[in-house]
């Protein structure tokens, strides 16, 4: 079995989670005798400044990528440009968090990052046999990945995409995700059906949408109690994360 990892996003803060990336992630494939191949795409705006998560003026490394020690890697300067129709689509329809679409931009950048890393990940020739891991940079991983018990599911051909359990706010949580080739496809480039999502669903909501996607492509969907949290670019864990974190006993960081 070969087991296909890809990163994407921001990697504001990498030099915080990349312990749990090594020791919780990669390090249980490997002694599992999987082959692993590596990718990541990553943004790099200029500043980063969300309100809604409390980080004001943080400037993502260019060179904290190399930590992750990737295959294949590619970071990309970030511009709202890449993003101008997607943008004109979520304006369109109501920001369901009251930021002046901040967050919504946001969800388009890393989607598109998503779509990216999808194009790096196809230089590996994925084939049937292969399973797609598809990543955040900036969550720290609380669990150990068991390969025979976390991707059982997909590897007995009895799920396509495996999603975190918790925090699914009524669709599917899009935390990180375990693929089959076919699924991680359709899942890393729904950027394209975003437009098409808007105006379906009169709103844009992130799990909403992958929920939406995973019924369009009719995958069979499991889900796993692997618990990662989302560490801003200061180090801080993301307020409604905290008692994840406070109940794990065996973080890396």
């Amino acid at each position: 079995m070969r087991c296909l990892v890809g990163f994407f996003g921001i990697t504001r803060s990498l030099p915080h989670t990349i312990g749990s990336i090594r020791t919780h992630v990669l390090a249980p494939l490997r002694a599992s005798g999987i082959a692993v191949a590596t990718a990541g795409h990553f943004n790099l705006p200029g500043t980063w400044t969300n309100p809604r998560s409390g980080e004001v003026g943080i400037t993502p490394d260019r060179c904290d990528a190399a930590l992750l020690d990737l295959d294949v890697c590619q970071v990309e300067p970030q511009s709202d440009a890449m993003i101008a129709d997607e943008l004109a689509a979520i304006r369109a329809v109501p920001d369901p968090y009251g930021d002046g679409y901040r967050s919504l931009t946001n969800l388009c950048h890393q989607l598109r990052s998503l779509n990216r890393l999808w194009s790096l990940l196809r230089l590996f020739g994925p084939g049937p046999g292969d399973l797609v891991l598809l990543l955040r940079p900036d969550l720290l991983y609380l669990d150990r990945l068991e390969p025979a018990r976390d991707l059982g599911l997909l590897t007995a051909g009895k799920a396509d995409l495996i999603v975190p359990a918790w925090q699914s706010w009524g669709g599917l949580n899009d935390r990180f995700a375990f693929c089959t080739v076919r699924t991680a496809r359709a899942y890393a480039t729904r950027l394209r059906l975003l437009s098409e999502a808007c105006q379906v669903l009169g709103g844009m909501h992130p799990e909403i949408f992958l929920r939406v996607i995973a019924a369009w492509h009719g995958m069979r969907v499991g889900l796993t109690e692997l618990r990662a949290v989302r560490v801003r670019g200061d180090g801080r864990v993301a307020p409604n994360d905290r008692s994840m974190l406070s109940a794990a006993a065996d973080v890396v960081a």
